[in-house]
């Protein structure tokens, strides 16, 4: 069962190695996501040109790795075709290369089989392969990728490759870093039965989209017929003989748990959070208390300008409002008022009946009434967020 309901991203990156794993592992969900009217993104790291080429036609490929790859290039653009068209970037090209770097070419590392079964490196990848690559640079082409595309959410496989092949590995690590770069959410595929999926998206009804993208890819695997007793079963022959079985889920894992959206207003703060909260603002007022009575009285030019008075006026005055306004609190908005008014009484009573700070004219009467008066007017007027809420526009 899925921990989480789908959702659907506005823009969704599917990060893969080589031609036919989108359609493989993913191929189910992005055919959904493009019936849900999401605008998704196939990025391809390579052309795959050292893969199997298991037909009889196809044989003599084998091994030329340029042939192999523009063979592969028409196989993955059917596939995509009939998935429902996602648009398709391959890694280092162009909308997935920084713009003052020349585009370049990522070529397929090669694997051999473990005794295991997993994938392993191979001995004789190439110089100029996924893996011998810098992998800040890799890094680099998919952070372009996602500014190209705009993409809400990237996905790509766990940090195992799926089966350990070393270009998904590379891509995984990749992927998840330009994620993070970007600060757009990272999601893993992982199977549907290992019970730590976040996400898992029921694949049946493009159960067709799927074995029409997978039959494209002939050089890779067979496809076996229809089952008339359940047309809905999919499976196919991998190079090393393994039959693998469509599931009838697809299944992602995000890459850290959702963090809480950090409190806006004061009545979104944890109960600690609000006793901080006040008690920062009972210091601000306190602070400006003190800066407002030593400076109140200060005047400049000839004409003797009350430059103090309207400093300290206007400092009361942005410090209520703005913490209002944006904390939307008013017992901040008193603790700012006591904070003053203490340290103004303080100030006056340590320097006695005859204190210079607080005179008897218009900066003294100012101050020493102006702060509470435009506290009470700030605490008074009402809170018209709740209002703004209901008559505003939802968003598409």
């Amino acid at each position: 069962m899925s921990k989480a309901s789908v959702t659907r991203p506005e823009r969704v990156l599917f990060v893969h190695a080589h031609p036919d794993d989108e359609t493989l592992s993913s191929g189910g969900t992005i055919a959904t996501l493009l019936e849900l009217g999401a605008e998704v993104t196939v990025l391809t790291a390579t052309r795959g040109e050292r893969g199997e080429m298991l037909t009889e036609r196809l044989a003599p490929l084998a091994g030329d790795a340029q042939r192999v790859a523009a063979h592969r290039e028409t196989e993955i653009d059917a596939a995509l075709a009939a998935l429902g068209g996602p648009v398709h970037l391959w890694l280092g090209g162009q909308g997935a290369r920084p713009t003052d770097l020349p585009e370049r070419r990522y070529v397929d590392s090669g694997m051999q089989w473990g005794p295991d079964g997993r994938a392993t490196a191979a001995d004789d990848a190439p110089a100029d392969s996924l893996t011998a690559a810098d992998l800040g640079e890799v890094v680099d082409d998919v952070r372009a990728a996602i500014r190209s595309t705009g993409a809400d959410a990237v996905v790509s496989y766990a940090d195992d490759g799926g089966y350990g092949h070393p270009d998904h590995v590379r891509v995984h690590h990749a992927a998840r870093y330009a994620a993070r770069a970007e600060e757009v959410a990272f999601s893993m595929i992982v199977a549907p039965d290992d019970g730590d999926a976040d996400v898992t998206v029921d694949v049946l009804p493009v159960r067709a989209k799927v074995r029409a993208a997978v039959e494209q890819y002939r050089s890779q695997v067979t496809v076996d017929p229809v089952d008339p007793a359940d047309p809905t079963a999919l499976s196919w022959v991998m190079p090393h003989g393994v039959r693998q079985h469509a599931p009838a889920v697809e299944a992602f894992r995000h890459d850290a748990d959702p963090q809480p959206p950090a409190p806006q207003t004061y009545a979104e703060m944890s109960g600690q959070g609000k006793v901080a909260a006040v008690a920062v603002a009972l210091v601000l007022g306190l602070v400006t208390g003190g800066l407002g009575t030593v400076t109140h009285q200060q005047t400049i030019g000839a004409a003797a300008f009350p430059i103090g008075m309207v400093i300290t006026t206007l400092l009361v005055v942005g410090l209520t409002v703005g913490i209002r306004l944006l904390y939307r609190s008013r017992a901040m908005v008193a603790a700012i008022g006591i904070g003053i008014l203490v340290a103004t009484q303080v100030l006056v009573s340590v320097g006695g009946q005859g204190s210079p700070l607080v005179l008897a004219n218009a900066a003294g009467y100012v101050w020493t009434f102006a702060p509470a008066v435009i506290a009470a007017l700030v605490l008074a007027w009402p809170d018209l967020s709740g209002l703004r809420s209901r008559t505003a526009p939802g968003r598409e």
